[in-house]
Formats: C-alpha cells, sequence, structure tokens
C-alpha cells in the first residue's frame, strides 16, 4: 500500500512509530481550520497558541481513539482550552487598542488559514464577528469552520446542547444585524444558507439555517 493511501487510523498507528509523513498528514489536515479557528477569534497571537495546541497534540496523541472527525473534535477542544488561557493572559497583560481605521489586514494574501475562511465567506463576515460576544463566536466557528455538530461543540465548550443552539441563534440574528443591507444584497453569498438569505452557495455539513423553522443538528 503506498503511504498516501493509508487509513486515518493507520496514519495516526504511523505517527506514534515516529514516521515523519504521517505527522505531516495528520498537520496538514488540522492546521488550517486550527489557525482560521483561532484567528478569528482575534487573539493576538493565535499562531503562537495553536503552536501549543500542536505540542500538546504531539505529546498526547498516544491517548487519542477515534475516526478522523474525532480527530478534528479532539484538536479543537485542545485548541478552545488553550484559548481559554490565551484570553486570561491578555486580561493580564492588556494592551492600548489601536482604532480601527489603523489596523493592517487580518490575514496576509497567499495565506492557506485566511483561503480556510475566505472559503467559507468569513473574509467578508470579520467586521460582523466583532460584534458577537466571546461564547457566541465561539460556538459559530466551531460550527462552520471546524464542523463540528451541536453536542460536539457542547462537548468542547462544556455547554449543554440547549445553551449551544441558544448561543448559535443569538450569534446568527447579530451576524444578520451587523450585515444589514450587504445580506439583503446576497454580496456575502457563502453563508447565505446559514445566516437566513435567499441566496445560497455551498455550505459545511455543520452548517445550519438558525431560523425558527429550522433546526439544528
Amino acid at each position: 500500500m503506498r503511504r498516501a493511501e493509508r487509513s486515518f487510523d493507520d496514519r495516526v498507528g504511523a505517527a506514534l512509530g515516529g514516521d515523519a509523513e504521517a505527522w505531516s498528514q495528520l498537520y496538514y489536515d488540522v492546521a488550517p481550520i486550527l489557525i482560521a479557528y483561532l484567528r478569528a477569534q482575534r487573539l493576538r497571537d493565535p499562531e503562537d497558541v495553536a503552536g501549543e495546541v500542536l505540542l500538546e497534540v504531539v505529546r498526547d496523541l498516544h491517548r487519542f481513539t477515534g475516526d478522523r472527525q474525532n480527530f478534528r473534535s479532539w484538536v479543537l477542544a485542545i485548541a478552545h482550552h488553550r484559548l481559554l488561557d490565551a484570553r486570561r493572559r491578555e486580561q493580564r497583560r492588556p494592551s492600548v487598542p489601536m482604532p480601527p481605521d489603523k489596523l493592517g489586514p487580518t490575514f496576509a494574501p497567499d495565506d492557506p488559514e485566511a483561503d480556510a475562511l475566505a472559503t467559507l465567506g468569513f473574509g467578508a463576515l470579520e467586521p460582523a464577528l466583532r460584534t458577537l460576544t466571546d461564547d457566541q463566536r465561539t460556538v459559530l466557528l466551531l460550527r462552520v469552520i471546524g464542523d463540528q455538530s451541536i453536542a460536539e461543540v457542547a462537548r468542547i465548550t462544556g455547554k449543554r446542547s440547549g445553551a449551544v443552539k441558544q448561543l448559535q441563534r443569538r450569534a446568527v440574528e447579530a451576524m444578520r444585524r451587523a450585515l444589514g443591507r450587504e445580506l439583503e444584497l446576497g454580496v456575502v453569498e457563502r453563508p447565505a444558507r446559514w445566516l437566513g438569505a435567499p441566496r445560497t452557495v455551498g455550505v459545511p455539513n455543520a452548517v445550519v439555517d438558525a431560523s425558527p423553522t429550522t433546526g439544528a443538528k
């Protein structure tokens, strides 16, 4: 069997055995999503936090059991805890905020993590994301970028499924208000399905319309 055809279980086993190619495959499977998730959380040093997460993945991979989706959930759970740690550190060392017009772009060109957000329409949504609470943003990003189910988000964040659904609903409502006319005109097309606009393109499996007539998985 060629290395490129390894099953996920074989890849994990090979990585535990020290296979560099298997580690690379695991890295490239989660790194763009991980860094995109942390960047969208507006951390000062998202790459540093991502590095902490990946070091923990390397250290604790022998404890992991499950399939590829379980692996993604496991990595995002680690990321959530490191995110909370980073926010606590930032609160202890507050910085002087810069005016919005002085801030440079969050994402550099030719950036695979930025591409991961742009593919989902998050590049255009970044200003609207800033209007969300930390919990609302975390739930929405785990659902959309991480492609996590309601139950998976509940496990990652330590919240009840009902609370996750409520946070998602409020996040979507806040995003609709923040986007206003751009959403009505279909300028932001990819997230239209989960923001309730009539125009839709492709969306990830975890994305749902949070309107009162549609449930969440």
